[in-house]
């Protein structure tokens, strides 16, 4: 009888060490999971404010003082996800998905291979060398970033097709793409929204992201433009309006070669949307409600939450539009313009309003 006990008690403290084992790995990672309408971390919703490949050692602090939340580290030659994890320090990382190494609470997940689309890779042979499904529940996320290459031209890729992408993008729990109008000289800056909501039908039911540009990736692209923090402004929120549940802000140059490389006009509208993201997440992360403006130059996003309605209205245009912006979740009284001081009328679930050239204007009402 009494080796029956003891085998017991050897069998339940077994048990207990692999319990409390398996606790401590969960809480080794940001918990991470996918949510109906965000990413959350710990339960809560995250809207993501991205770099790319920051790996040298003043990158954390660097984007620490832009706001950005979240390191994806996609390729740090050198560097042992331990390393890259040290150097992101506080805020989130996501590191390469080759070896799938690394534990911390602020490990958000695993990336792809960059543009897989654009380098020999098919989803097939992707999702054999990358066995890491979405939907894993281990308190991590894998990330996917994909090519233009679904949109139309001087986008589009001829050996891309839309499927391709949408099987690239639903091998990952959160999708993304890169497209870069200014850098394919192109001043229309409404593709922005209209690749977004293109590449949100192809992903499917998960967040998904665009990289922004910051500059011109080569010195001499297109004329040798210089972006303007109106043109970085709008490009974001364009995004955002367009679907994406994340912004990345792609701060590298291929000529000079270096990871980060904005002007200090531009870098301070990166910090200026950075700093508008937490105080209006609720809408960011909210529930989509319908809405429209009556000029084809604004583009629209109304969504509810943390008991309010939130319109963020953008001039996809170089030149003032004066609209009309109506969603049915407006109800007909005053709202706030945000960050702007003043307000506005509201009637018939519509407000007219003046939008400077590439302005953004987010409309708050409390609902009742």
């Amino acid at each position: 009888m009494s080796k029956c006990l003891a085998l017991i008690a050897a069998l339940a403290a077994t048990s207990l060490v692999t319990g409390l084992a398996t606790a401590q790995a969960r809480q080794a990672t940001a918990q991470a999971s996918v949510g109906p309408t965000s990413i959350r971390i710990g339960g809560k919703p995250l809207f993501p404010v991205m770099l790319l490949n920051q790996c040298d050692a003043d990158a954390a602090a660097r984007a620490r003082s832009i706001g950005a939340n979240l390191i994806l580290n996609e390729s740090c030659p050198g560097l042992s996800p331990a390393e890259q994890l040290a150097r992101i320090g506080s805020q989130l990382g996501v590191l390469s998905m080759d070896g799938l190494a690394g534990t911390g609470t602020h490990l958000a997940g695993f990336t792809f291979p960059d543009e897989p689309e654009n380098n020999g890779w098919t989803p097939e042979a992707l999702a054999r060398r990358y066995p890491y499904r979405a939907g894993s529940a281990d308190g991590l996320l894998s990330f996917v970033t994909l090519t233009a290459g679904f949109f139309r031209a001087p986008f589009h890729t001829a050996d891309v097709a839309p499927r391709d992408t949408r099987d690239f993008a639903r091998l990952a729990d959160v999708a993304g793409f890169d497209l870069y109008p200014l850098n394919h000289c192109e001043s229309d800056l409404s593709t922005v929204y209209d690749a977004q909501r293109q590449f949100v039908a192809l992903a499917g039911s998960r967040p998904t992201f665009q990289w922004i540009e910051t500059g011109p990736l080569k010195s001499g692209y297109c004329g040798g433009f210089q972006m303007t923090p109106a043109q970085l402004t709008a490009e974001a929120w364009l995004a955002i309006v367009g679907g994406a549940r994340g912004i990345g802000f792609f701060t590298q140059t291929l000529e000079p070669a270096k990871s980060f490389n904005v002007s200090a006009s531009v870098l301070h509208a990166m910090r200026r949307f950075a700093d508008l993201v937490p105080a209006v997440q609720p809408g960011l992360v909210g529930k989509t409600e319908p809405s429209s403006a009556n000029s084809p130059a604004i583009k629209t996003l109304a969504r509810t939450g943390g008991g309010r309605t939130y319109v963020f209205a953008v001039n996809s245009l170089p030149q003032q539009v004066r609209a009309e912006v109506r969603s049915p979740a407006l109800a007909n009284e005053r709202v706030q313009v945000f960050g702007e001081k003043r307000s506005l009328a509201a009637a018939g679930h519509m407000l007219a309003d003046t939008f400077r050239p590439l302005a953004v204007h987010v409309y708050v009402q409390d609902m009742r």
